[in-house]
């Protein structure tokens, strides 16, 4: 109940008065509330020990919620979030194929926004892998912004198989290698080792699938850029595509710092 009066809420707050509200949570997140503050000082001083966490981490945080009032306000006033899109042709016309491709995304900026807007607006046959929530109000959220976005969702486990239904179907499957997967390989990110799931890699090794990398950032309150990137050169030795994959991670994040979730123990061994 008390999600759905927030999300009520959320999706009539003008985009103005959001930003001024996503800035004073950030505050209150870095004076008052310091969760997962440690964590994500200590990411960032281990990625880029020459910058000043607080003004990196509280623009970080400042966005992240600004993101959800806009995603909560879009699907209610579709139209409320402009997003400019760039390199999307060769994916389409890969797609108009028949054969089946990944896009290689991670929790960029307003990626809960962007991700759904992308399927959305370019029409894409698109499948995400994502963790569903156990709260029932937020799984039922979650929901309401897949239908509203034409979006499908598989969870991480046991998905395999239908995995490689939909691609046989020509669907684009959606994997965010940016997190630390305990059963994963480690992988070099920023210099560390850090665990990553190698199912992308399998998976892209196995079909021959392309893999189109994903890029999303703000330019604005309200607006945003995503870009899609050509695919990816790889060898079919699935500890050097990955490694690629983070490669790749790693130089978008070295563009905007702020623009990556460091709340999330990345380099924790298993």
């Amino acid at each position: 109940m008390i999600v759905r009066v927030l999300a009520w809420l959320v999706s009539r707050t003008p985009l103005r008065i959001a930003w001024a509200v996503g800035w004073a949570l950030a505050w209150t997140w870095w004076l008052v509330l310091p969760v997962r503050k440690a964590t994500a000082v200590e990411n960032l001083r281990g990625a880029f020990p020459q910058l000043a966490p607080g003004p990196v981490l509280r623009r970080m945080m400042a966005g992240l919620v600004l993101g959800y009032f806009e995603l909560l306000r879009e699907i209610r006033a579709p139209g409320s979030v402009s997003v400019e899109y760039s390199g999307q042709r060769a994916l389409l016309e890969h797609l108009e194929t028949g054969r089946g491709a990944f896009f290689l995304a991670a929790h960029y900026g307003s990626w809960d926004l962007l991700g759904p807007m992308t399927n959305r607006d370019l029409s894409l046959p698109a499948t995400t892998i994502v963790k569903i929530p156990s709260q029932p109000d937020i799984a039922a959220l979650m929901e309401r912004i897949r239908l509203a976005m034409t979006m499908e969702l598989l969870p991480p486990k046991g998905s395999m198989p239908r995995i490689y239904e939909q691609l046989g179907e020509g669907r684009l499957l959606v994997f965010l290698l940016d997190q630390r997967h305990n059963k994963g390989i480690p992988s070099e990110f920023f210099g560390r080792p850090a665990w990553t799931s190698p199912a992308l890699a399998a998976a892209a090794a196995r079909t021959g699938c392309p893999v189109f990398p994903l890029h999303y950032y703000r330019t604005g309150i309200g607006r945003h850029a995503v870009a899609i990137h050509p695919p990816l050169a790889l060898t079919g030795e699935i500890g050097e595509d990955t490694r690629r994959f983070q490669c790749f991670y790693e130089t978008r994040i070295r563009e905007r710092p702020h623009n990556w979730l460091w709340l999330h123990n990345r380099w924790k061994k298993p």
